[in-house]
């Protein structure tokens, strides 16, 4: 029984481990909202580079 355990624990820490943790996405969140709400009021390039700056921060946290 623990030896099931164990691998369904491995498994799902090993599937999380390949897929990249969630940190980078919330933090990217908020900024791609803000970027999509502000291209509706102001030219695109302003909510453009909002928005990439959430991107950016998306790839550069690792986790």
């Amino acid at each position: 029984m623990k030896t099931k355990v164990f691998q369904i624990i491995f498994i799902s820490l090993l599937g999380i481990y390949f897929q990249g943790c969630v940190v980078g996405s919330i933090v990217a969140a908020p900024f791609k909202v803000v970027g999509a709400v502000v291209n509706v009021v102001t030219p695109d390039v302003v909510g453009d580079t909002i928005a990439g700056t959430g991107d950016v921060l998306d790839t550069v946290i690792p986790f």
